[in-house]
């Protein structure tokens, strides 16, 4: 039997300048924390660094290299040099460990690509290897304006989720930075537009669609055995990584993201996309929110109509806690009209998995293109043969897209729960909004 070959911890040799002679000091990175010593006996380290994100790693560059990590030390900040191929390596081991610091050292802005209430995306260039990311920023007054630190918890939780993914279906998260002002969490920079803004401009095929669905599905599977959930599954969340390019759609935005043993249980999510068990106060949802969530946006990439819609975001809400769905399908296939019905079955028994649906005939099925619905608000029921259609006023498209971060108290106490809504990144954030719009937490 072959033998596990131990990984040895990280070392490595580093200097503190000093005006008379410069001191050598050797580093060893462990799991949990950095030990600093004058020696390789380092059991009596002089310097020891918890590797929370509590503490922070200062970087400084030189000619676009890197000569030197800093550390606070007695309030000071301490900077330890080292040959650069030393630090690349130490950089690396300590991405999504713990908070950088000074990111202007390592990252240069290009330009604005989103804007929220509390938060901005930016186009970065490393500097070192001058490849492009997307930076997203989130200001320390709106992470720190609540005194029980929910929000800090979530930007944490956040965090740690994102640093475990890593599937090709999913935006993969390369650094976390802390600014005074801000904090910063630099991901994959994608380079196509969002499946909400795509969908708008472009009719989009069967073949297409499948192809989406299936992608999402994938990474439905891969969270689903990492028991995450993203609890915020909307054409808004789901970008092209290549221009034009369906079939390189990809999952973002993890901020409402909980492990599936959580006992998290608040509602949260969009009104529109949010799974029916989702409103029943202290339900155990599991991952299968996810999949109601795509079985929402299957529906709206067939037929251009949101699955539950009303004249404000309250009334959207409203009609999805009461399961009101609409049904615009039209002409679609036998196969189509079965998976979707699986996807979107009220109790979550009966619906069908991620797993379950890939391997559902209608990802096999190349005979038809039938599938893309005709508009009609009266079409006869086919999906959901126990719910009447509402009589469509708008399709949402002027509603400012709102989430619901978290919502406290009993169900019966629903509607009179309010304040502050959070518009997305996506390209409509400076749109007029109608009714009422405000996060709910």
């Amino acid at each position: 039997m072959q033998q596990l070959i131990e990984k040895k911890p990280f070392q490595m040799e580093c200097q503190r300048k000093h005006f008379i002679k410069d001191k050598l000091y050797h580093l060893l990175l462990e799991d949990s924390c950095i030990k600093i010593a004058e020696t390789v006996i380092f059991q009596n380290s002089k310097y020891l660094l918890e590797l929370n994100f509590e503490n922070m790693i200062y970087w400084k560059t030189e000619h676009n290299q890197l000569v030197a990590f800093g550390i606070k030390y007695n309030k000071n900040l301490k900077w330890f040099h080292a040959s650069n191929s030393d630090l690349q390596h130490l950089y690396k081991h300590l991405c999504g460990k713990v908070f950088f610091g000074n990111i202007s050292s390592i990252y240069e802005s290009n330009e604005i690509l989103g804007s929220g209430a509390s938060s901005k995306v930016y186009r970065v260039s490393n500097k070192i290897t001058h490849v492009e990311f997307a930076s997203k920023c989130i200001r320390k007054d709106y992470i720190y304006k609540r005194e029980d630190k929910e929000r800090y918890n979530r930007l944490i939780q956040e965090i740690e989720l994102m640093r475990k993914i890593d599937h090709e279906t999913i935006v993969k998260m390369i650094d976390i930075f802390e600014g005074e002002k801000s904090f910063y969490i630099i991901l994959e920079l994608l380079k196509g537009e969002s499946l909400h803004s795509f969908s708008k401009k472009h009719t989009l095929s069967l073949t297409q669609i499948r192809q989406i669905i299936s992608r999402c599905l994938q990474a439905l599977c891969y969270l689903d055995l990492n028991n995450i959930i993203h609890r915020d599954l909307k054409l808004e969340n789901l970008v092209l990584n290549e221009q034009g390019k369906v079939d390189t759609v990809k999952i973002i935005d993890f901020g409402l993201a909980i492990y599936a043993s959580s006992s998290n249980r608040q509602l949260c999510g969009t009104p529109g996309y949010i799974a029916p068990e989702m409103f029943i106060e202290k339900y155990p949802y599991t991952t299968k929110v996810d999949v109601f969530s795509l079985g929402a946006i299957f529906y709206k990439l067939l037929c251009k109509k949101s699955l539950f819609t009303g004249n404000t975001s309250d009334e959207i809400l409203e009609n999805n806690k009461k399961f009101l769905c609409n049904n615009h399908l039209r002409n679609c296939n036998d196969l189509t009209i079965d998976l979707i019905k699986q996807m979107l079955q009220k109790d979550p028994n009966k619906r069908i998995s991620a797993y379950q649906a890939l391997q559902h005939p209608f990802f096999g099925d190349k005979s038809s293109e039938l599938g893309i619905a005709e508009e009609s608000p009266h079409e006869i029921v086919r999906t959901f043969p126990h719910t009447k259609p509402m009589q469509i006023i708008n399709s949402n498209d002027n509603i400012a897209d709102i989430k619901i971060q978290a919502i406290r108290g009993s169900q019966q106490s629903f509607e009179h729960l309010g304040s502050n809504y959070f518009p997305s990144f996506d390209e409509g954030f400076n749109k007029p909004r109608c009714g009422s719009d405000h996060i709910i937490e």
